[in-house]
């Protein structure tokens, strides 16, 4: 079993996010002067900005003729999703991936986010930030990111455990490394300074059950809803890397019943989620 101590060092020892994302982070979305200055922000590090135009001309945003400039490629991908892109790029700059399991990770982490993000504006009546919901799906599981990060060979027994559910993984690290992964997410998103709500639901995006969402909604009903989301947008995602003659409707899990989707609509969300992910991927070179 790995020393779960040891490990804890290294959340230490990990390098700070890029002050560029940090003040992404810290824009009000509401605000009228937001795309001016994401858009200043975007131009402090051309690595991003270079990255940001690669993605406005991928397939899946489809422009009618090439663009080269940042303006119009904020403008194009959209000044509210831009945050969600730097911050991927930068805690891709961090765990770069090596191995199908560790890129298969990333993917899972973009599905994750791009459908929470989707998931919340299919249901409105929660009045959750669909952006903040696409932080806390790429978060979600950066504990994993760690431990591929500082023990990889115990990561790839994990895998070869062959886990179909977001319950079977966390039996899987529990008998493998002694603890899971969720606890150290956190910590991550401590020593990189990420809102205390995102904290909190990457600690938590593992509780499932009526005893532990009651505990969560007397705390706040924000973090109950978009504990949630996140917690079905991770089915979802693990529905689409293991859905070998799977029955798309087992991402419904009982005790989300907050969250409004019908079996259609589950069955466009798959396929949409699959096509954004897939395109992001490409667009940052993990494909």
């Amino acid at each position: 079993m790995l020393d779960i101590e040891d490990i804890e060092r290294k959340v230490d020892e990990l390098p700070l996010l890029p002050e560029v994302v940090v003040r992404l982070l810290r824009l009000n979305h509401n605000d009228e002067n937001f795309f001016d200055q994401v858009l200043e922000l975007a131009q402090q590090d051309p690595t991003f900005a270079l990255q940001v135009i690669k993605l406005s001309n991928s397939a899946s945003s489809a422009p009618l003729h090439q663009i080269s400039s940042l303006q119009e490629a904020v403008a194009r991908v959209g000044a509210e999703a831009i945050a969600g892109l730097i911050t991927s790029m930068a805690v891709l700059r961090v765990f770069v991936p090596s191995t199908q399991g560790e890129k298969d990770l990333w993917v899972h982490s973009f599905q994750v986010a791009l459908a929470a993000k989707r998931l919340v504006h299919l249901n409105p009546s929660l009045k959750l930030d669909a952006n903040q919901a696409y932080l806390c799906g790429l978060m979600h599981d950066i504990g994993r990111f760690v431990v591929f990060d500082k023990a990889a060979k115990e990561l790839q027994k994990v895998e070869e455990e062959n886990w179909h559910t977001p319950e079977q993984l966390i039996d899987a690290e529990e008998h493998i490394y002694g603890f899971n992964h969720a606890k150290l997410g956190a910590k991550v998103c401590v020593k990189w300074g990420l809102p205390d709500l995102v904290r909190r639901i990457v600690g938590y995006h593992h509780l499932y059950g009526v005893k532990h969402q009651q505990t969560i909604f007397e705390h706040s009903k924000e973090m109950g809803y978009l504990l949630q989301i996140i917690q079905l947008a991770d089915r979802i995602s693990v529905h689409l890397m293991h859905e070998e003659n799977k029955d798309a409707n087992e991402c419904l899990h009982p005790s989300l019943n907050l969250i409004h989707l019908n079996t259609d609509s589950l069955e466009h969300l798959l396929n949409e989620i699959e096509r954004e992910s897939q395109s992001l991927v490409n667009a940052l070179g993990l494909g």
